[in-house]
């Protein structure tokens, strides 16, 4: 029934896939590629919450509630994606009860991540936020070591709730003592253990 009417979409970096404050008509399934959640306040103002990669399935957090997305969602990389009509989920989780427990679920791993990504910004000091990127980054999104992030210093910046500035001396920090070593957008974490206890520690 969903694939019946599903419709595909391919974005190429920077292009927008879902804006925030627009009606939540479509769920997006990424096939291939990598994209990020971004919180939009006042003026220019954002967050990056998380990174979305290949196989997620995105609602734009409001799907249920008011129909209007609460989020954008934006292409790092190039994206194939697939919109789904919201009609056709919510016939779908009205007649499947399995299938609406999976998706209860899986909107609670987001929420659940997106909460301990703004816990870490506001409780834990630098070296602790961009440990955790770094952690998140390989042991989520890219799956190895070392591992391209395809991300500006600027997105990464953003990703920590701190100032490029802050980020790069805080990355040069790690450098320097040998838990990591970049080349460009390349990272390669060297100590994870120290970089694990860093972030425990905040």
């Amino acid at each position: 029934m969903l694939v019946k009417e599903k419709r595909h979409v391919h974005f190429n970096a920077g292009e927008t896939i879902l804006k925030q404050n627009t009606s939540a008509s479509h769920v997006v399934c990424i096939k291939r590629g990598l994209a990020k959640i971004i919180a939009e306040g006042d003026g220019d103002k954002k967050l990056i919450l998380r990174l979305v990669a290949t196989h997620s399935i995105l609602t734009g957090g409001g799907i249920f509630i008011e129909e209007i997305r609460h989020f954008t969602v934006q292409a790092v990389t190039e994206v194939e994606c697939c919109f789904i009509d919201s009609d056709k989920i919510y016939e779908l989780v009205s007649n499947n009860s399995k299938f609406a427990f999976e998706l209860l679920k899986l909107n609670n791993r987001q929420n659940i991540q997106m909460l301990n990504n703004l816990v870490g910004i506001t409780q834990k000091y630098m070296p602790g936020r961009v440990a955790d990127l770094l952690l998140y980054l390989k042991n989520e999104i890219f799956l190895c070591n070392p591992f391209d992030t395809r991300l500006s210093r600027q997105e990464l910046a953003d990703m920590t709730g701190m100032t490029m500035e802050s980020f790069i001396r805080i990355l040069k920090e790690f450098k320097t003592s040998e838990i990591i070593s970049v080349d460009g957008s390349q990272i390669h974490i060297l100590d994870e253990d120290a970089l694990s206890l860093i972030s425990r520690k905040g």
